[in-house]
């Protein structure tokens, strides 16, 4: 910063840099609105798309006003997503109506970016297909998780998935991310996550998705552990309905694109 290189250029050129707005907790912020979630209403999931526009439009002022480049991002929040939901309880007890997880055992959080409740019971295909839709307002990295936990798809399954999503919906980047447990003992690397191994030995460490990154569990703060808990409750199965609701979509894609 502030040191130019060899060719006398400078390292880190702010004036071209991308300055990045993140964001936590839509979901919290239109339940508080609201007194519903995001998937929970249609009317609430439009408002979420209107302030997320809102905030997009704002970059573009920005860029304007500051003759920088602003964007959009869905910035991970490790630990934003516990330290805010914190000030917020501290400073607005009401709070307490709209934070996720379990506030108890000290294991609360708000909701990632825009995506919805981890444990929203909904199928994994309309999870997709709706958070997709804010992604095009969200220039500079926007992802979708499917947390399968234990289950093992076909590869069928997920290229048919796959292959659905990339040609019917808005969806930057999915990811497909199950869960695992290692054997700190025999080395071996279980399925799902399980408390010891079939060798015996209960010296094991679990591994999954934290944002955009594997690492172990025993190294998450407590709300992100209380969000895995929660994503336990979610539906994120490849298999079963999925595969119909994969069809359904692209059936009414293929309506849509006939009535236009």
């Amino acid at each position: 910063m502030g040191k130019n290189a060899q060719d006398n250029r400078p390292y880190v050129d702010l004036e071209k840099a991308t300055y990045i707005i993140g964001m936590l907790g839509l979901n919290e912020c239109v339940q508080c609105l609201t007194g519903k979630q995001l998937h929970e209403d249609e009317e609430t999931f439009k408002l979420g798309l209107k302030i997320i526009s809102f905030m997009n439009l704002k970059c573009k002022d920005y860029e304007k006003k500051y003759n920088l480049k602003f964007a959009l991002e869905e910035s991970p929040a490790e630990s934003a997503a516990r330290r805010l939901a914190k000030v917020d309880l501290q400073k607005f007890p009401e709070a307490k109506e709209v934070v996720k997880g379990n506030i108890d055992s000290d294991q609360y959080y708000y909701t990632n970016s825009i995506h919805f409740a981890a444990n929203a019971p909904i199928g994994l295909i309309e999870r997709i297909t709706k958070q997709s839709m804010f992604h095009t307002l969200i220039e500079s990295g926007a992802i979708i998780h499917a947390f399968i936990g234990e289950e093992k798809p076909d590869l069928l399954s997920i290229s048919n998935l796959i292959e659905k999503v990339w040609r019917n919906t808005r969806c930057a980047q999915i990811t497909i991310s199950p869960e695992f447990t290692i054997c700190d003992d025999c080395n071996r690397i279980i399925r799902g996550l399980k408390e010891s191994c079939s060798c015996g030995s209960k010296n094991v460490h679990g591994i999954t998705r934290i944002v955009g990154y594997y690492s172990r569990i025993t190294n998450w703060n407590k709300s992100k552990i209380g969000e895995l808990k929660d994503r336990h409750k979610g539906n994120y199965f490849l298999k079963e309905k999925n595969d119909s609701e994969c069809s359904k979509i692209e059936e009414k894609n293929e309506v849509a694109a006939v009535s236009a």
